[in-house]
């Protein structure tokens, strides 16, 4: 019997470990088998600063995944993050030898494109795939079997800080994970949720996390920005907490119970003070307040990176939202008065199994680390002694 084709993919956020098991199913679904998230400490701006506790928390959602699914796994796709993480354009053309385009002459044209300097510090974690041309004409899809002179290949390539890459790479080993295959987290959580009809009309997708939002934009089909500004929901967590006076936890609590944008309201919260021997009385108000001037200030930073694309009305198809910090009250209808483009907030689709558990807009990461390792092949994971020695018996009874 053929083993299943298995994929384990891996999200290392600011606030929690997210890890999911999928089958590729005869028909090209993914199906979810297993899902979990697991709160971590010592993770900031999507860099590693404490490696055990950090591992400790992948383990733990592995752990939890693989038992869910009544898998093993130990090889993952695994999501990087941070601002660190920059796009650089590369192009290249070659002559054709046969006259007809094979495949091997379309992997060629994109290595030799992806050959680009960069940054001393700095490593390729994925190659980008933006066009090809033949003989001139743009916008072939599959040259593949094309009678041409000539082959011309438009990539991004994404690159991470080396330093960043190799202690993500550490900590999912640390965890007894073998990382096989590194995607950028913008660009993860914009295949889980985008359509391909929103690609091609021009679309923004936010992905707004603990530390930090990736921004991913889209047009003509195509992937035409990726970038990360380094403020999420956990900068309004601690702003409320400094500014109120009171912990994390409650600050966290008021944040996702009470806090709205654009909201205008009065009266007072009732939270326990830091030494928890009375009530502390909150003005809503001055909560609101915090929490505007946050958003105000991750907002200029978002429009900082759109302002670095050239496009005459806005994205057709507006504004897509995932990550936990998306799901703060009132954010979306303030995107959408202030730049007039439409909002809205996005989930994972196209997935078989376990898929209710998957379609949080906090899950788009994980998923699509999934459906990126799906697209570029899975192999079963190695055979295990258990697997040999039912081959054994069913051989004896056959």
């Amino acid at each position: 019997m053929p083993k299943r084709p298995l994929i384990l993919a891996i999200d290392v956020g600011t606030t929690k470990v997210s890890a999911l098991v999928a089958e590729v199913r005869p028909d090209g679904e993914l199906a979810v088998l297993g899902i979990s998230a697991t709160p971590v400490v010592g993770m900031r701006r999507g860099l590693v600063f404490e490696v055990e506790r950090v591992a400790l928390a992948i383990r733990d959602a592995v752990n939890r995944s693989n038992s869910m699914a009544g898998t093993d796994l130990t090889q993952a796709a695994v999501a990087v993050n941070g601002d660190h993480l920059t796009i650089v354009p590369g192009q290249a053309r070659m002559g054709l030898k046969t006259g007809t385009i094979r495949e091997e002459d379309v992997r060629a044209v994109l290595t030799k494109a992806a050959q680009i300097p960069l940054d001393g510090d700095h490593e390729a974690i994925q190659t980008l795939r933006r066009g090809i041309s033949v003989d001139g004409f743009r916008g072939v899809v599959d040259p593949v079997g094309m009678v041409a002179h000539q082959l011309e290949a438009d990539v991004f390539v994404v690159s991470g800080a080396s330093t960043v890459v190799r202690n993500l790479r550490r900590v999912v080993t640390m965890a007894g994970i073998t990382p096989t295959i590194l995607v950028p987290t913008p660009r993860a959580s914009a295949e889980a949720v985008l359509s391909d009809d929103e690609k091609q009309l021009g679309v923004v997708h936010l992905d707004i996390g603990g530390g930090t939002t990736g921004i991913t934009v889209y047009r003509s089909g195509h992937l035409q920005y990726l970038g990360v500004v380094p403020l999420g929901g956990e900068s309004i967590t601690s702003d409320l907490s400094v500014g109120l006076g009171v912990v994390a936890t409650q600050a966290e609590r008021l944040k996702l119970e009470y806090a709205a944008v654009g909201a205008d309201r009065e009266g007072t919260l009732e939270v326990r003070a830091v030494s928890g021997q009375s009530v502390k009385l909150i003005p809503v108000k001055e909560l609101e307040d915090i929490v505007e001037a946050r958003v105000d200030e991750w907002t200029q930073f978002v429009e900082s990176h759109l302002q670095r694309i050239e496009w005459p009305k806005g994205p057709a198809a507006g504004v897509v939202m995932t990550g936990g910090g998306a799901m703060l009250k009132g954010l979306a209808s303030h995107i959408e008065s202030r730049w007039g483009w439409p909002v809205r907030l996005g989930a994972p689709f196209g997935l078989g199994g376990l898929s209710d558990l998957s379609k949080s807009p906090g899950y788009a990461t994980v998923v699509g680390v999934a459906k990126n390792a799906m697209a570029g092949g899975v192999r079963p994971e190695p055979e295990t002694v258990w697997d040999r020695i039912i081959k054994f018996w069913m051989h004896l009874w056959t």
